[in-house]
């Protein structure tokens, strides 16, 4: 007889400050912006690589030669970032992180973008 059970994976986050540092230190990183053109989306934060969402997993392995992936999408109560992050995760891929204030909260900031 099928049952059900609970299953969960927690997802780490880092803050505008930490991407900021992240940024500001060279270090060996990809920003994967999730939305791309989505809902009217003109803006990408600076540098960030565009993979909409339900692509990432078929194009995961331009991801695997970076030290961490940080994803991201439109503000911090969507929920693309979050479900590409723990598809990766359950694909054993581990260096995974989710930027949860997204392009609202960086533009909101004044920090640089670059159009779509």
């Amino acid at each position: 007889m099928p049952y059900k059970i609970n299953f969960s994976l927690e997802l780490e986050c880092i803050d505008k400050n930490e991407l900021l540092d992240r940024i500001n230190g060279k270090s060996d990183f990809i920003l994967l912006d999730t939305i791309g053109n989505y809902d009217g989306n003109r803006f990408k934060i600076s540098g960030a690589t565009t993979i909409p969402y339900p692509e990432v997993i078929d194009r995961r392995q331009e991801l695997l030669s970076f030290d961490e992936i940080i994803i991201y999408c439109k503000h911090r109560t969507c929920v693309a970032s979050k479900k590409v992050a723990l598809g990766l995760q359950l694909l054993n891929i581990r260096n995974v992180k989710v930027y949860e204030g997204g392009i609202d909260e960086w533009i909101e900031s004044g920090l640089p973008v670059e159009e779509e």
